[in-house]
């Protein structure tokens, strides 16, 4: 690739996504630990002081919104997978399915999970993962509700993100969800018997 055209690249992205992606590829590479800011700072070719300028959290605000980002990429794909789902049994199989094949491709979450599982324990606790739950009961009542009543539909985008939370925090998942046909199975078990014929069924 030319040089011109790759100062141009660097010259589209912002300053505070080059400080993210710079974020990403170091604690990808060499842990949590290991990154500090003036390595973020050196890696976004910029200055500390801009790194603060723009992240006052410094690198525990960078890893909030460099895991968020890699949340908001894992509901695009699931997205993908629901909106073509026949029923809504399908729909949730494959948004946990989806998502736990995400997740173990993402490799931020993965080097966590490896160098720091208290640190990841810590983030996908009960009590911290509130507000991604009411991301995916918004989720849920934009994704699920052609199969049910908008109340039911946010109900199952609640259901699905603790069913993948605990998945994550569980090392060795006695259910494991990236088999497409076991994510499956779960849902018909453990979720569609929790949900009436009449909710089942989006009155129009």
């Amino acid at each position: 690739m030319p040089a011109a055209v790759v100062a141009s690249s660097k010259q589209d992205n912002s300053v505070p996504d080059r400080i993210v992606e710079a974020t990403a590829r170091l604690i990808s590479s060499q842990g949590l630990r290991a990154t500090s800011v003036d390595d973020i700072a050196s890696a976004a070719e910029c200055g500390r002081a801009t790194v603060y300028r723009y992240f006052p959290g410094g690198r525990a605000e960078l890893l909030e919104v460099t895991l968020g980002q890699g949340v908001e990429r894992i509901f695009a794909s699931c997205a993908r997978v629901t909106d073509r789902a026949a029923s809504l049994a399908e729909a949730a199989a494959g948004t946990i399915n989806i998502a736990v094949l995400e997740l173990s491709n993402d490799a931020v979450v993965q080097q966590l999970l490896v160098d720091e599982p208290d640190t990841m324990a810590t983030l996908i606790s009960p009590m911290r993962i509130e507000p991604l739950v009411e991301r995916a009961s918004e989720w849920g009542i934009e994704h699920f509700s052609r199969f049910v009543e908008p109340a039911i539909a946010a109900h199952v985008g609640e259901w699905c993100v603790r069913v993948v939370t605990d998945h994550l925090r569980s090392p060795a998942p006695v259910i494991d969800i990236t088999q497409a046909d076991i994510a499956r199975t779960l849902v018909d078990t453990f979720l569609m018997p929790t949900l009436t014929h009449s909710t089942t069924t989006r009155r129009h």
